[in-house]
């Protein structure tokens, strides 16, 4: 059963879980979620369609490992932060129902189950078993369970009250008559002190004296439904009912609030604070002492609005259980602002603060500003131009300079100050960039060339003075107060009235988007081919080839914390800056880069450029990027706060030769083992898929093997002998003095492998070699001459045999391309390289379209040399480097090892081409030939068989959405 793996024994494992768990609570509260409006969390949700086997929730709860598990109608699901593994009642035969209804965590740390078809299932350690004295119970719907102080179980039922199973197994019911206002149990609590509560739907009661008590009007409760209990923070029960919350005071009861939800409540949870999760028919609300009354429904990412099950996690995310799916709200990286929080569009182009401390925000309809934590917008209507805003620079007058897409620049502080435009002088009017300098001078970059305003007049520089382009994308002044000047066909600098251009050939980079000068004065290019450190005269690219996972940068900033920020149409790069110095120096061949996208709290994670500047970092150390889905904004910080602790780290299974294994602290292997195969998991779930993993096998490895994102190790042809297997799992640059999984290996060797049976077959082995030594001396004396004509005559007929026989098992027959069996080898080989080296590596299945109706309207001859002409096709675009093959039928398939994956549909795209180019009027007059593909990359997969299949299923998408086209 997969599950944790140690060394120690079960106890010092269980000990050392729940030790783990305590340190994660200790570190929980420093991990909260920030106070912020209930529509500010970032929300993530995951229905049937991302692994759930049914969309209703009923429970959640984590173990203390730190599993997370959902408790659906189709058995319970343990999810590991990547993956989620289903346990039904195929899986679990101690279930009497694959419908589990309730989770909760026993004292000792095990996980109990109530099902649908009664009975109580305890999983603990990786082992299942049946609650003792539930076998007996009814086949009665399980709906919720309380572990008392001694030890007894209480099962709360569906419409036989409540079973009080104790520790000898024995079982007592309790319904109305022994006090409960209904026999319809809706939830239970066992509260601090001990007291047994039961909500109902006919109220509310709590076990005394041997019997329920109901609890009613006398106690200030309303009549109706009781449809849950907690307790709060200072003890104090709190009930929700059909109308809102009722608090316990003293012996009575009264409204928790007047604001209250107007339906039913009927899971609630309570934070430290007093902050109130209440989950209701009509959707999600929170109650807290700061906001009141907040909802989400369904308008704002709630998959249902029937909640079913609430439970913060240990790094503070609220999970939520509806009707229709899962619902996560959490504290992530990045914080979104768009036009809810005041801006005048999503789409911005530029951001910056002015000497005030006020933001300002560039969109394509208009102008924002936060000040005071509040924004405000300013559009047409206020004297600016009523159109796109491309670019932003702070103003020595105050306010600033904003420049537009067709209408030049205005300098704006609440009004428009000054305009300047074709008709001013300036030599175009979409200003792309803008710079005040430090003389006062205006530089305004357009489309059409640079423009110098000063108490002399205007000036103008093009190509006609020496730049390298007419079309500015960036300004910037350094320190010596030199002009730098990016266009769309490299850099420019002027100082005084000289202009020298830059041109970028060498590195293939032609736009400069953004200019950014360190305090040494090194100036770093953000290209379209990464980025470029310009120190002295010298230029060095750091690209794609030097460890960057996209090419085209935008904007270069800094954090103030050693890391560089690189803004880019897939996300938010962060680069350690001596990194990316030792890089360019040639000391290091590869550099650690975070990657920041729409699962850290971006809505979008295309940044913008062409304009700017598009990042921004402010006086207060927060960064601000321009987005395509608003204004993002992050904290240094606060990225490795969420992060600063490793994840705890279990083994979850064991393959030994492709077959799964029980895990167990030592695992003895038989005589042959070939493979063993390790998949482990980190469990944090705040950026699981960032998570790094290193492991080490003692007495295999010199050293720790770093896996980055990859989850399992394996090894192969182990020498017999004792190993230890260890991992571990970190954030990125979090931490790895987190706890560390071991677990002991020994492989016990063959017969032939035993020492002494060794030195014993060498004994004899010398003797009877020396025996054969004399005869066969005087036998080769007598043979050799023979032999060595045989040898002759024989050689020369078997390499002719053995070429012909090479070529017809790897190549087939019609075409010369390489048969399904030669490319499988090349296929499985190619994967295990790249996998080991973490380098890209794509499959295409490619499938002529209509080929049938070739062979029905002229004859499988003319179908056969289609064939050949598209294999000849084939050949003459892939090259050598591209195995390419028969797949089978009119089916073909190519590999491209270590091609991005935009090259290789480039490729694809004209092979496609190639192909319908084809002259068919010699085998198949007036039929246009055509082929559609499937290209598919390695990522994120495991086995080469798993990339065959994803080819195969964009090929069929090919072929649905029309045929003759690349899917990938």
């Amino acid at each position: 059963m997969p599950g944790q793996a140690r060394l120690p024994s079960r106890w010092q494992r269980l000990c050392g879980v729940l030790l783990l768990g305590l340190l994660w609570l200790c570190v929980w509260p420093a991990l909260g979620l920030p106070t912020k409006p209930l529509d500010g969390y970032f929300k993530e949700v995951w229905t049937t369609r991302d692994g759930l086997p049914h969309n209703l929730i009923h429970a959640i709860a984590q173990t203390p490992d730190g599993y997370l598990w959902f408790a659906s109608w189709e058995g319970v699901v343990r999810y590991n932060g990547i993956d989620f593994r289903l346990f039904d009642q195929h899986a679990v035969p101690e279930l009497r129902d694959s419908g589990v209804q309730v989770l909760r965590l026993a004292r000792d740390g095990s996980l109990l189950l109530g099902t649908a078809g009664g009975g109580v299932v305890r999983y603990r350690a990786g082992r299942w078993s049946v609650w003792p004295g539930a076998e007996a119970m009814p086949q009665e719907q399980v709906i919720d369970l309380v572990e008392g102080r001694e030890g007894e179980l209480w099962v709360g039922t569906h419409s036989k009250g409540v079973l009080r199973i104790d520790s000898s197994g024995a079982i007592t019911s309790f319904d109305v008559d022994a006090g409960l206002p209904s026999s319809a149990v809706l939830k239970m609590l066992q509260a601090p002190d001990g007291t047994v509560w039961v909500a109902t739907t006919g109220g509310l009661a709590r076990y005394s004296g041997g019997r329920f008590v109901a609890q009613g009007a006398a106690q200030g409760l309303p009549p109706g439904q009781a449809f849950c209990v907690i307790a709060g923070p200072d003890g104090r029960i709190h009930v929700g009912m059909e109308q809102g919350v009722w608090r316990q005071e003293g012996e009575r009861f009264a409204p928790l609030a007047l604001d209250m939800p107007p339906s039913n409540v009927t899971r609630m949870h309570m934070e430290a604070d007093g902050t109130l999760w209440l989950g209701t028919v009509t959707g999600l609300y929170r109650h807290s002492p700061r906001y009141g009354l907040e909802r989400i429904g369904t308008a704002n990412g709630l998959p249902n609005e029937q909640i079913s099950a609430l439970w913060q996690d240990r790094e503070n995310s609220l999970w939520v259980g509806t009707n229709g799916g899962l619902l996560r709200l959490r504290d992530a990286p990045f914080t979104t602002f768009g036009v809810q929080d005041g801006l005048p569009n999503a789409y911005v182009r530029s951001v910056l603060t002015d000497r005030s401390g006020t933001l300002w925000v560039a969109t394509s309809d208009g102008l924002g500003w936060l000040r005071d934590g509040r924004f405000g917008a300013a559009g047409s209507g206020d004297g600016l131009p009523g159109e796109s805003l491309l670019s932003l620079a702070r103003a020595r007058a105050g306010g600033i300079w904003v420049g537009s897409y067709s209408h030049g620049v205005v300098r704006w502080d609440g009004r428009v100050r000054r305009h300047l435009d074709s008709r001013s002088g300036l030599i175009g009017n979409q200003v792309r960039a803008v710079l005040e300098t430090a003389d006062g001078t205006l530089w305004v970059g357009t489309s059409r060339g640079l423009s110098r305003v000063d108490a002399r007049g205007v000036r103008h520089y093009t190509v006609a003075q020496g730049m390298p382009n007419d079309f500015i994308v960036a300004l910037h002044e350094d320190h010596h107060g030199v002009l730098w000047v990016g266009t769309s066909n490299g850099l420019a600098r002027i100082e005084g009235e000289q202009v020298r251009a830059y041109p970028l050939d060498d590195f293939a980079a032609t736009n400069v988007f953004g200019l950014h000068e360190t305090d040494d004065g090194t100036l770093w290019l953000a290209t379209n081919q990464g980025v470029i450190r310009r120190r002295g005269e010298d230029m060095r690219l750091i690209g794609v080839k030097q460890g960057l996972p996209v090419a085209k940068i935008f904007q270069v900033v800094e954090d103030g914390e050693g890391g560089f920020w690189l803004t880019s149409n897939r996300g938010m790069l962060r680069v350690a800056r001596r990194d990316l110095d030792a890089v360019a120096d040639g000391l290091q061949s590869d550099m650690e880069v975070e990657w920041f996208n729409e699962g850290d709290g971006l809505v979008s994670a295309q940044n913008n450029g062409n304009s700017g500047p598009a990042a921004w970092r402010a006086a207060d150390g927060k960064l601000w990027f321009a987005t395509a889905g608003g204004l993002a904004m992050t904290e240094p910080g606060r990225i490795h706060e969420l992060t600063r602790i490793p994840p705890p780290v279990v083994i979850e299974e064991v393959r030994v030769d492709d077959r799964p294994v029980p895990l167990q602290a030592e695992l003895r292997l038989p005589p042959g083992t070939r493979k063993l195969e390790l998949h482990f998991a980190g469990l944090s779930y705040q950026i699981p898929k960032k998570i790094r993993y290193r492991y080490r096998l003692d007495g295999f490895d010199s050293d720790w093997v770093e896996r980055g994102a990859l989850r399992f190790a394996q090894f192969t042809n182990l020498a017999p002998g004792d190993y230890v297997f260890r991992v571990s799992a970190a954030h990125p640059s979090g931490g790895r003095d987190g706890e560390e999984v071991r677990i002991a290996v020994h492989i016990e060797p063959r017969l032939m492998q035993r020492l002494d049976f060794q030195l014993g077959l060498g004994v004899l082995a010398l003797l009877a070699l020396y025996g054969f030594y004399r005869w066969r001396v005087h036998a080769l004396q007598v043979a050799k001459r023979q032999l060595v004509a045989q040898v002759e005559e024989r050689t020369h007929d078997l390499r002719v045999q053995s070429e012909a026989f090479e070529r017809q098992a790897r190549e087939d027959a019609l075409t010369g391309l390489m048969n399904r069996r030669a490319f499988d080898e090349a296929l499985a080989r190619e994967f295990a390289s790249a996998m080991r080296d973490d380098t890209p590596l794509t499959l295409v299945i490619a499938d002529l379209d209509h080929f049938k109706r070739i062979n029905d309207a002229y004859s499988h001859i003319a179908g056969d040399a289609a064939l050949r002409a598209v294999a000849d096709t084939i050949r003459a675009h892939a090259g050598k480097r591209v195995p390419a093959a028969r797949w089978g039928g009119e089916e073909f398939a190519l590999l491209f090892p270590g091609l991005a994956r935009e090259d290789v549909l480039a490729n694809c795209e004209r092979l496609r081409q190639a192909v319908a180019a084809i002259d068919t009027s010699g085998f198949a007059p007036g039929f246009s030939m055509s082929i559609s593909m499937g290209v598919a990359e390695r990522v994120g997969l495991t086995y080469h068989e798993k990339l065959i299949n994803r080819a195969d299923a964009l090929l069929y998408e090919a072929k649905r959405g029309g045929r003759n086209r690349v899917c990938g």
